[in-house]
């Protein structure tokens, strides 16, 4: 009894008591124990929940695996179902095992795992819902039970929750469990964006299908560049997959075809219209097969598809396009312009793009060129590197060929991109050749032809006739550079130990002498350039060094500068007709050939190869027009020296009228300003005259007179040169009559109107004298002075003509030339990007961006 007093005095002399059991009213704790009970009833679940749930876990990541590496489309449709029924039978017992014996937790497993977690005895949290039974109103009964709550609050503060320990290390002493997470993961990785699909193969077993096993499949087709079509990247497609057949896919002869195959074990087999091609196994497990469409493929079954042992899992339709020969045409047959020179006139045409055009001469007889081949080769310009059609002409000075002058066979060629060649039929027609004035010349020329067939009867017959030319040097002026170059022919001849490349020498020196003679600095000049510009063309087709392609363009500059001197003189010798066909016709100086050259150095050194050689192509185009224009006809250039001195009477014409007109209206301006003055008694207004008395007026009407009879002349003139005259000039004779009409009678404000229509009518008849000019001269050479420099996109060479007409292509603008170093470069980007697509290892993020940049291309 006393030990009970002592609880009850305790209770009730310190009012601690309600602060002991403070804890199991208090708000805060509640909280804290439901968190923890409610954790601990988890914990329970948990360690029962896992080691029946691992099995099935295990099962459905094993699958998961394998359907992301895709080992069950592979393998025959009955193994891929028999491997389904296993997996769902083994799915179901192990569910099955798992779900017979659970139970959930309940209220008191979560207390008990909380007690023991915590280490407490005798199970002390099962009083916090205990009640009094009986005796509640007992004062002694009350004290002992707040004795007993007072000490089970003791011990809620040292309340713990241990972490679950399902117990799997017993279960599973293998670790089984973490090879097949490995197992997804990978599967996982591999798998990629092709998660959905490659599922939906591992659950749907297809009869007649092939398996493929694949991680990869990568399918490219690079048509060639010449046909300028972009890369293709095949998507994925499976023999009987899709119900509708899609759109043949379309493949040029000579497209690279490049398959990357991750996955399997057997080798697949490409095929290509029906032609097999075996792949090469650079690794394990990665296949790779490259091929190029064929001709033959053409007529094959229009698949594209890969095989494992005959059977096709992926295919798609394709359409081979063949590639044609090129056509070729003469539009023209080949015939001798301004008097030298031979011009080719043609069409050609490609299905894909021209990338050459060459006429090509042979000696009726078979004979070789001496010092070369069987065949004079002339290549052609193209309207644009790679047209599909090309219309031109071409104009070529082979004078000093030595075939020169007798009768040849040629026929023209067109190449494409493949290599192919198509050829037009043989005609023959004479070569043209260079009609000597001077007998010395003649003579060195005569000796020339006849080393075409240089057998030792002919050789004698040269040496002796040139033997005798250089024992008469009175003959060629005393030229000490003619004799010796004579004397050093002979002396070849007689001792040639060369062969042909020897007579070939001789043929060449003989005939610089002959232009020496006849022409003398110029001719050797132009020789020069020409060979300077097409060692300079040979050096860009071959892609020579930098160092080479820039000393070969300082050989031309100077070559050019030499040429342009020789020039010179020679026009200062021989002038030309000054021609003023129209004002849109422009002049260029030297430096505007020279800044082509320097525009064609710099393209080359920046890798720009064909931009380089379109550049030099023009510069040699506007020469060839230059040295045309300087071997003109007598009556070409009688015709243009006529047309010329009718121009300045036109030009001479309307400036006298435009004089007439100015005078007439200070003579008005005056008489205006006399009249707004005060009258004097007998004092005459300015611009008054008396009758009789002879003025101005007389003298300005007698002046238009004479300027409609020079109009007169002229029309007469233009009639008899064009065969027409223009409208304008029959308005401007009628205003200049009605003008001196007016002037007549003293009234020169009427005369103002009909003079500035009469000088309206004469400027635009003389722009139309210029056109007809244009059009029926437009061929022929002229110095024009005055004249405006030559832009650098003109189209006109220097005498005013037009490059795109007989002497050059018919080119409609600026092309822009593809740049091979630039193609090259992006070549070898794109196979870089096709290579790193193949490398499963890189990060996902940036295969999916390779892939977007294939898929564009």
């Amino acid at each position: 009894m006393s030990k009970r007093l002592d609880l009850l005095d305790r209770s009730n002399r310190d009012p601690e008591d309600t602060q002991v059991l403070r804890p199991l009213t208090a708000t805060a704790w509640r909280r804290r124990y439901r968190l923890l009970l409610e954790l601990s009833r988890a914990a329970v679940v948990w360690e029962n929940v896992w080691p029946r749930a691992w099995p099935v876990l295990g099962v459905l990541g094993l699958f998961f695996g394998l359907a992301m590496f895709d080992v069950l489309p592979v393998l025959p449709y009955w193994v891929h179902g028999a491997v389904l029924l296993g997996f769902a039978a083994l799915l179901g017992h192990v569910l099955r095992g798992s779900i017979i014996g659970f139970r959930p937790a309940g209220l008191e497993a979560g207390r008990h795992r909380l007690e023991r977690d915590s280490g407490l005895r005798h199970r002390p949290l099962t009083a916090i819902d205990d009640r009094l039974f009986t005796n509640a109103g007992d004062p002694a009964t009350q004290a002992l039970w707040r004795e007993h709550l007072y000490r089970v609050a003791q011990t809620l503060g040292a309340l713990r929750l241990q972490p679950p320990a399902p117990g799997m290390a017993k279960r599973d002493p293998r670790a089984f469990r973490a090879a097949v997470l490995l197992f997804a993961v990978v599967g996982f990785v591999v798998g990629g964006s092709d998660i959905k699909d490659r599922l939906a193969r591992a659950v749907t077993p297809e009869l007649g299908r092939v398996g493929t096993a694949l991680s990869t499949l990568d399918v490219w087709i690079t048509p060639p560049v010449y046909t300028g079509m972009p890369p293709l990247m095949l998507e994925r497609a499976r023999a009987g997959k899709d119900a509708g057949e899609p759109a043949p896919v379309g493949v040029p002869v000579g497209s690279g075809i490049l398959v990357q195959l991750g996955g399997g074990s057997e080798p697949p087999t490409l095929s290509i219209g029906g032609r097999a091609v075996a792949f090469n196994e650079p690794g394990p497990g990665s296949f790779r097969a490259e091929a190029t469409v064929e001709d033959a493929d053409v007529n094959g079954n229009g698949k594209l598809a890969i095989l494992r042992r005959d059977r096709a899992f992926a295919s798609w339709p394709v359409n081979i396009l063949p590639d044609n020969v090129p056509e070729i045409a003469f539009t023209a047959p080949p015939r001798r312009v301004d008097g030298v020179r031979l011009r080719f006139d043609y069409e050609a045409k490609d299905d894909y793009g021209l990338v050459g055009v060459a006429a090509v001469i042979r000696h009726p007889q078979g004979l070789k060129i001496p010092g070369g081949g069987s065949e004079l080769r002339i290549e052609l310009p193209l309207s644009s590197m790679g047209a599909q059609a090309s219309k031109g002409t071409s104009v070529h000075d082979l004078t000093a060929h030595p075939w020169a002058g007798i009768s040849v066979l040629g026929h023209l060629e067109a190449k494409d991109g493949r290599g192919q060649i198509g050829k037009t039929e043989t005609v023959s027609f004479v070569m043209p050749e260079r009609i000597f004035n001077h007998p010395v010349a003649r003579a060195l020329v005569e000796q020339r032809k006849k080393l075409a067939d240089p057998s030792e009867p002919v050789v004698a017959e040269v040496i002796e006739a040139l033997d005798e030319i250089s024992r008469r040097p009175q003959h060629f002026f005393d030229d000490t550079t003619v004799f010796l170059a004579i004397r050093i022919a002979r002396a070849r001849l007689k001792h040639n130990r060369e062969g042909d490349a020897g007579i070939a020498s001789v043929q060449t020196l003989l005939w610089d002498t002959a232009l020496r003679i006849e022409e003398g600095e110029y001719a050797v000049a132009e020789r020069e350039l020409r060979l300077a510009h097409e060692r300079l063309m040979q050096a860009l087709q071959r892609e020579v060094d930098v160092a080479e392609l820039d000393r070969l363009m300082d050989e031309l500059q100077q070559a050019l500068d030499k040429f342009m001197s020789a020039l010179r003189e020679q026009l200062a010798r021989n002038p030309m007709p000054e021609m003023p066909f129209s004002p849109n016709m422009e002049m260029f100086e030297s430096s505007e050939l020279q800044r082509m050259i320097e525009e064609a150095r710099e393209l080359a050194k920046t890798g720009s190869l064909e931009a380089a050689k379109q550049r030099l192509a023009e510069l040699q185009r506007m020469l060839e027009a230059l040295q045309g224009g300087l071997q003109m006809n007598p009556q070409a250039m009688r015709q243009m020296n006529q047309a010329g001195k009718m121009m300045e009477s036109m030009r001479a014409l309307t400036q006298r009228q435009q004089q007439l007109l100015d005078k007439t209206f200070q003579r008005l301006r005056q008489q205006r300003e006399g009249q707004q003055g005060q009258r004097q008694p007998g004092q005459r207004q300015p611009g008054q005259r008396q009758q009789g008395e002879p003025g101005d007026d007389d003298g300005d009407a007698a002046e238009q007179d004479e300027l409609r009879r020079m109009l007169g002349d002229l029309m007469l003139q233009l009639d008899e040169v064009l065969g027409g005259i223009p409208g304008e000039f029959g308005e401007a004779e009628r205003a200049m009559r009605e003008s001196a009409d007016a002037l007549r009678q003293g009234r020169p404000g009427q005369s103002v109107p009909p003079q500035t229509e009469a000088l309206d009518h004469l400027r635009k008849a003389m722009e139309g004298a210029q056109q007809q000019m244009a059009q029926r001269f437009g061929n022929m050479p002229g110095l024009m002075t005055g004249q405006q420099r030559m832009p650098p996109n003109s189209r006109r060479d220097p005498f005013g003509r037009n490059i795109d007409g007989a002497h050059g292509s018919s080119i409609d603008g600026p092309t822009k030339v593809p740049d091979r170093m630039e193609l090259r470069r992006a070549r070898e980007i794109l196979d870089e990007l096709r290579r790193r697509a193949g490398e499963r290892t890189r990060p996902k993020l940036e295969r999916n961006y390779i892939d977007r940049l294939l898929k564009t291309y």
